[in-house]
């Protein structure tokens, strides 16, 4: 009796930590994309090329926060690393200050960085709209970090 006892209770106790482990993963704290709204911004400047044309500036907010973005992977630097390819954005409100994130292709994937908040994972499609949109459309201004390949 005392083993069957037993035996339950390391089932109960493996049965038990396992459940846990399985709600922590569910449960892991999920990171939102925090993109100004247009009536909050004065300009964006992508590289040093500063945009301040309310069209141009809702399409680029459109662009980037298309799907009201989430993820579980926290961005922990105050910029990306090891990219291939990178554009540095820069918010700069009515009021005071300026927000800034990045969008960058590494290992052959596609992301949107915000510093401190969140890593977004974006399709090839939407980072190559994004490029082709930066570098061609201001491409006067528009110098794009370029490393390794």
């Amino acid at each position: 009796m005392k083993k069957k006892f037993v035996i339950a209770l390391a089932i109960g106790t493996i049965l038990l930590i396992g459940l846990e482990t399985t709600m922590y993963f569910i449960n892991q704290p999920k990171y939102i994309l925090h993109l100004p709204t247009m009536e909050k911004l004065e300009s964006i400047t992508i590289e040093n090329k500063k945009l301040e044309n309310k069209e141009e500036i809702q399409e680029i907010l459109d662009l980037l926060n298309k799907k009201g973005r989430t993820t579980k992977e926290a961005s922990i630097q105050d910029s990306p690393v090891n990219t291939s390819e990178q554009f540095k954005i820069n918010f700069q409100f009515l009021e005071s200050g300026t927000s800034t994130l990045f969008v960058y292709r590494k290992n052959n994937s596609y992301y949107i960085e915000q510093p401190y908040n969140g890593i977004y994972k974006i399709a090839e499609k939407e980072y190559s709209k994004i490029k082709s949109m930066l570098k061609y459309r201001y491409a006067e201004g528009l110098n794009y970090v370029k490393m390794g390949n």
